[in-house]
């Protein structure tokens, strides 16, 4: 098996799952939900072919491969971070760095307020150097916690509790609907009850870390994440979407393009719907750069907590 950045991901979820002891007291370590955990560690078993733990009334337990992946993932990661860490070591600092991290697809929200901070900080001090790469956000909280991030741009549910070790503050809300091609069979149905039974029988592609986030009406049948087809980011989303076999969960700014070019129909926008309230995050024990506290204080300035 080939590594890919999906095995990654998924292996951390398994690291942080077993070193908690089981999936509820992993939610606060990663910040997802309990049914996300749960599938993103039966993706990998499906990948790696093995049960990794138990679970059930018993309680929750490694299994023997379970624990040789556990090792084995231990020495493997330890190893990327310390290579990661000698890299960003190369070369001589001559500019003030800082390096953000963001989830995808959100550079077509008007209401994003990152690129206008980037330009007032750096009228401010010119000797800044800024780096932004784009994660999921699993990613983004692993890129944090190992130092190769400053700042990340996620979205937070209104109930969620915060990771261990994060700061947070709110800077924008984003609105997402459900959206399908207009050949979609729930295309034009405007009659709630049989909308209701067409999206239970429907394939529905978003975020994997979002499980039936609009009500508890309907079933979101998710793609499992494989190596044939992601559902990790909005864009591979918007292509299934697009091709008229799945209905898409999409930012509303962002399917904005493709609703005006008659490509995609918004389904009972009224109904379903929903909010995602982004949040500049950082580590709470994390010393920043001048720039980094910066930027952060500029946040701090917008949300009217400074």
């Amino acid at each position: 098996m080939r590594l890919s950045d999906i095995d990654l991901r998924l292996l951390r979820v398994f690291k942080s799952v077993a070193e908690s002891g089981g999936f509820v007291k992993a939610q606060a370590a990663l910040g997802i939900s309990q049914p996300a955990i749960s599938s993103h560690i039966a993706n990998l078993e499906q990948r790696l072919n093995v049960r990794l733990c138990n679970r059930g009334p018993q309680g929750f337990s490694l299994t023997p491969q379970g624990q040789n992946v556990l090792d084995e993932t231990n020495q493997m990661l330890d190893h990327l971070d310390a290579y990661a860490n000698r890299l960003n070591e190369i070369g001589e600092k001559t500019v003030q760095r800082i390096r953000i991290g963001v989830v995808d697809c959100l550079v077509t929200d008007p209401q994003n307020p990152l690129s206008a901070t980037i330009k007032r900080v750096k009228a401010q001090q010119k000797s800044t150097s800024v780096r932004i790469g784009i994660y999921d956000y699993l990613d983004c909280l692993t890129e944090l916690r190992s130092g190769r991030l400053d700042i990340a741009i996620v979205g937070i549910d209104a109930d969620a509790k915060l990771p261990e070790g994060i700061e947070a503050i709110h800077i924008y809300d984003e609105l997402s609907g459900l959206y399908c091609a207009p050949d979609h069979a729930c295309s034009g149905v405007t009659d709630l009850n049989e909308l209701t039974g067409l999206l239970n029988k429907a394939e529905i592609s978003a975020h994997s870390f979002l499980l039936n986030p609009i009500d508890d009406s309907f079933n979101m049948h998710l793609l499992d994440e494989n190596a044939d087809i992601s559902q990790g980011n909005i864009e591979s989303t918007t292509y299934l979407t697009l091709a008229g076999t799945h209905v898409g969960l999409i930012p509303k700014h962002y399917a904005d393009q493709w609703v005006k070019a008659d490509q995609l129909v918004a389904i009972a926008p009224d109904t379903y719907s929903v909010t995602t309230r982004f949040h500049a995050v950082r580590i709470t024990s994390a010393n920043p750069s001048d720039v980094a506290q910066k930027i952060w204080d500029q946040f701090s300035t917008m949300n009217g907590t400074k």
